[in-house]
């Protein structure tokens, strides 16, 4: 779980999609059904429009494009440890490796003639 979360904060996921997938794992661990429901619930009450169910794979290629861009600002100009500037460079790569995947999901969405809105809760 530690490396998930890791990965979900180098990937830019959103924190809500964070919050909500170790919910799923705490419910899953504690046998306790439904938790990850009441959280996702608490959430939506708390925070709306940000937990919205279903995601355009367009807009979610162009917010992972333009925090790709930000990320790589920072690296490029900032004054950072050899430690800092390797985790940035790791953030950087998944990123590039998120926008390839996207552009496939999207490239193959429209030669299927299929929908390019997917799930947002769960893996893309």
């Amino acid at each position: 779980m530690k490396m998930e979360i890791l990965n979900m904060i180098h990937s830019g996921e959103s924190p809500y999609d964070i919050i909500y997938r170790v919910a799923q794992r705490l419910e899953k661990a504690s046998g306790e059904p439904g938790y990850a429901a009441y959280v996702k619930d608490q959430l939506r009450a708390v925070y709306g429009f940000a937990l919205q169910e279903e995601i355009l794979l367009t807009d979610e290629l162009k917010e992972v494009e333009e925090r790709l861009g930000r990320i790589q600002q920072a690296y490029d100009s900032g004054d950072f440890t050899e430690e800092e500037h390797i985790r940035i460079g790791f953030a950087i790569d998944r990123h590039k490796k998120n926008i390839e995947r996207l552009k496939i999901m999207i490239q193959k969405a429209k030669a299927d003639h299929e929908s390019l809105t997917v799930p947002k809760f769960g893996k893309l």
